[in-house]
Formats: C-alpha cells, sequence, structure tokens
C-alpha cells in the first residue's frame, strides 16, 4: 500500500493510502470547494468507518457499505441526533432519533428513512405515546 494526494478534476482532494489505484486504508476526502469531507477508513475505493462532515455542520459517525451509510452509525442533524442502524443510506430497522433542547424523541422501527411505527414517541412536553 503506498500513500499521496489526489486532486480530483471538479476540485475535491483525497489524502491517504493507495491500492491498485483506488482510496485504502486512512485517509481524507474533500468534495469540492469545501463541500463536505470523510475522515476514516477505506476499502477499494469506498468508505468503511468514519466521519463525514457536511457544509452545514451536519455530521456522520459510523459504518459504510458501496458508498452509503449502512451498519451502526449517529447522524446529528441540527437540533436532533439519531442513533441506530442504517440500510442503504437511509434509516433503517431500529434506531432513535431525539432532540437536543427538548424531551422529544422517537425509539423503535424504521423503514426506508421514516419512522415505521413500531416504538415509543415522546413529544417536546414529555407526552408519551407507545405506537404500534
Amino acid at each position: 500500500m503506498t500513500g499521496g494526494r489526489f486532486d480530483f478534476d471538479d476540485g475535491g482532494t483525497y489524502c491517504g493510502g493507495w491500492e491498485d489505484g483506488k482510496a485504502h486504508g486512512h485517509g481524507i476526502c474533500t468534495g469540492p470547494k469545501g463541500q463536505g469531507e470523510y475522515a476514516g477508513s477505506w476499502s477499494n475505493g469506498f468508505e468503511v468507518v468514519g466521519v463525514y462532515t457536511w457544509p452545514s455542520g451536519n455530521v456522520y459517525r459510523g459504518y459504510w457499505a458501496q458508498g452509503k451509510r449502512h451498519g451502526l452509525g449517529v447522524e446529528t442533524k441540527g437540533r436532533w441526533i439519531y442513533r441506530g442502524e442504517w440500510t442503504h443510506g437511509l434509516k433503517g430497522r431500529y434506531g432513535v432519533r431525539q432532540s437536543v433542547n427538548t424531551p422529544a424523541r422517537y425509539e423503535g422501527t424504521w423503514n426506508n428513512g421514516l419512522q415505521d411505527g413500531y416504538g415509543v414517541e415522546t413529544y417536546g412536553d414529555g407526552e408519551c405515546i407507545r405506537l404500534r
């Protein structure tokens, strides 16, 4: 395995390990004009586990497969944090989404990135509803 820097035609860069002409090992990839950054492990040109930071400040820490969030991960997006499973880039199977400012949260099942209805919803005022 070798290492180095690669500058993409669109202005993005990759600095880190290489193997067979693909990102491999540890590295950092930034989008054009600083639009997002992934820092972590790579395998055969794809992200494996690491941290992606969007220009908005939203952050995902966790596992990846074939360029999409997949497996366990934590997303901080605005005033919400989601901790749980991801499937092909979407919130999937089971997870907890909670507000950082209020008691509002949902703990339960997810399907295609949406709450699937089996879980417990707690509203900002503390009221709790069990969903089935």
